[in-house]
């Protein structure tokens, strides 16, 4: 007879853009939002049965706005740790963004929409745990990792969990009709965005939760790499 296993990923949809909750001894929480989604997070939180000083840790996948605009906020509100990667963790700190480089004519187009970001100090965040290498969760009660996937940004991380699911940030995208999963439309290195997701795909997940619109499975999401 064969155990189910217990899903650990909690979606918060937070209208475009998703972030996670991760149930552990300490639940860990994957992207924060635009600003203001710290009531909708804390919310949530609250409804896993959780206090907000039990979060253990704040994962940033990737220093753009609509993934950090909370940080700084649930971070003060929680007490927990921001985690991120080494090669942004300066965007972090300052409240700028990792660059937004257009990979496709909608990223391109999306790009001159969204003009010049400025900076925006007030949102800064100075993160605890900087990683390039693989970081266990073990501290938390949760069996899984964190683990390097640059391509979408130089810093892009993902969370690899050993129920088979896996969260990829903004390395795979669903967020335009038809919901399907897509490359990212913005990309700092595509070939080494397809290199990471297959390399997730060798992880061999069950379910991929993305940033936007998802999650996957795994089959839908190796037909984006055909």
């Amino acid at each position: 007879m064969t155990t189910e296993v217990k899903p650990l990923v909690i979606p918060i949809p937070l209208g475009h853009v998703n972030a996670f909750l991760i149930r552990g001894t300490r639940p860990v929480l994957v992207d924060t939002g635009f600003p203001g989604s710290t009531p909708k997070i804390l919310s949530a939180l609250q409804k896993e049965g959780y206090k907000p000083w039990e979060l253990g840790l704040i994962v940033i996948t990737h220093a753009h706005l609509d993934h950090t605009g909370s940080a700084a906020a649930l971070a003060g509100a929680t007490g927990a740790p921001v985690l991120v990667h080494k090669a942004e963790a300066e965007y972090l700190s300052s409240g700028a963004g990792a660059p937004v480089v257009p990979a496709t004519l909608t990223g391109r187009v999306l790009r001159m929409m969204i003009g010049k970001l400025a900076p925006r100090p007030e949102l800064g965040v100075t993160p605890v745990i900087r990683i390039d290498a693989p970081y266990r969760l073990d501290a938390y009660g949760i069996d899984g990792a964190v683990i390097p996937t640059p391509g979408h940004t130089k810093g892009s991380l993902s969370v690899d969990l050993a129920t088979g699911e896996c969260i990829a940030g903004d390395l795979i995208t669903g967020l335009f009709p038809p919901r399907k999963a897509r490359l990212p439309i913005f990309a700092e290195d595509t070939a080494l965005a397809r290199e990471n997701i297959r390399a997730l795909l060798d992880r061999h997940p069950l379910i991929i939760y993305t940033g936007h619109g998802g999650p996957f499975s795994a089959p839908e999401t190796e037909a984006l790499l055909r």
